[in-house]
């Protein structure tokens, strides 16, 4: 089982080191003036060197979660009680109207 986080480990190490040489090469480009070559050599450089750093956070992830209690596993295995769940239904409209609630407005045409 260490073998994997181990092989991880030397895998993103030997990504990040084959990174910067690709930004090696491209500074050597670029100090040759040669910056159309340069370009595709710096984003070849990027991603291999993300790529050892996720494969570096990958085995460092490895290595914590074995190293985590079974109590805590088993914590996360326990049921879940859900409060109980109230109807909901539509709003009654005289809630939701505004004014008194008595009367009813009268409409009037406005002309006398």
């Amino acid at each position: 089982m260490t073998f994997a986080y181990w092989s991880r480990e030397i895998a993103g190490w030997a990504l990040i080191l084959i990174g910067l040489i690709f930004f090696w090469q491209t500074y050597d480009l670029l100090l040759n003036k040669r910056v159309f070559e340069a370009a595709p050599m710096a984003f070849v450089g990027f991603i291999v060197f993300r790529g050892g750093i996720h494969v570096l956070k990958v085995a460092v992830a490895a290595q914590a979660a074995r190293s985590l209690p079974d109590s805590a596993a088993r914590a996360a295995a326990r049921r879940v009680v859900r409060a109980t769940a109230r109807p909901v239904g539509p709003t009654p409209a005289k809630s939701v109207l505004p004014g008194p609630k008595a009367a009813r407005p009268t409409t009037g045409t406005g002309r006398s």
